[in-house]
């Protein structure tokens, strides 16, 4: 059976930046200010009823993004057309929305990533007018650095990286970026995979920090990733230095005509009105 894209609950994708200082993460949290929630909240000012957006990546409390990803699920091409036009003049001004588009009507900004893309800031000097960088106010080896980034280059597993209570049963993430960035002022981070654990990024520069201070050597990180505990790593640096920049998806999700060729609906996807 052929399915008209057109007969299937219409989807858009968001792109937004945030600046995380207000925000208690991405995650709606009852009581508290979250970016989905402020989303969310935007969403039924102009829908006139409840809506949850899905994001690509929940960044925790302090946290921010350039290029972060969400998507929602619409009843109609009339609500479209709301959304898309509307939205973006909402947002409060730690918010900005990029664009809004229509894309695939099975387009998940979770799920659907092909990879995702970080940068943490460092600066070597205080600068109260540039808030969103962890200063770090002693020298620091450069080249032990960038020997040790290397070593996180390809597929390993990052229990050792990662919120212990959010282990997964598979903790394997594949590397194709983890690069340093220097300038006079201070340096960037650079990491980019195909999926990141929880708090794996500050962990990761945490080590790169303790590392660049002469407190451990480049080779400690192939012993840490081996030994898969997250006391093995050692500090985690602050979240006010870490920005979501860029997440990937293919190419065919974002036409609003494609459906995979094997697709086939749930029984309530045709039914107009299903929300999200």
């Amino acid at each position: 059976m052929t399915i008209d894209p057109a007969q299937l609950p219409p989807r858009v994708r968001i792109d937004l930046a945030y600046v995380g200082t207000a925000f208690h993460g991405w995650q709606v949290q009852p009581g508290l200010r979250t970016v989905q929630g402020d989303l969310a909240a935007m969403l039924e000012r102009l829908l006139l009823r409840p809506m949850m957006p899905t994001g690509a990546g929940r960044t925790d409390t302090g946290v921010h993004a350039h290029g972060q990803v969400a998507h929602v699920k619409l009843r109609n091409h009339n609500e479209v057309q709301r959304v898309v036009g509307a939205l973006a003049k909402l947002p409060p001004d730690d918010i900005h929305i990029h664009e809004v588009r229509q894309v695939s009507p099975v387009f998940n900004a979770r799920l659907q990533a092909t990879s995702r893309r970080y940068s943490y800031r460092l600066r070597w000097t205080r600068n109260i007018f540039d808030p969103h960088a962890f200063e770090v106010l002693r020298p620091l080896d450069h080249q032990a650095m960038e020997a040790a980034s290397r070593r996180f280059l390809g597929e390993h597993d990052y229990s050792s990286f990662c919120k212990t209570g959010s282990l997964k049963d598979e903790n394997t993430c594949r590397l194709d970026l983890c690069a340093l960035e220097w300038t006079d002022q201070g340096c960037i981070f650079r990491v980019r995979a195909n999926r990141f654990l929880h708090h794996m990024v500050r962990n990761m520069v945490g080590l790169l920090l303790e590392i660049g201070r002469g407190v451990r050597q480049p080779e400690d990180v192939d012993a840490v990733l081996a030994a898969r505990s997250r006391t093995a790593a050692g500090m985690m640096a602050p979240a006010h230095g870490l920005f979501l920049d860029e997440v990937t998806y293919p190419d065919e999700l974002l036409d609003p005509g494609y459906l995979p060729p094997d697709y086939t609906p749930w029984p309530h996807e045709a039914a107009e009105g299903d929300d999200a």
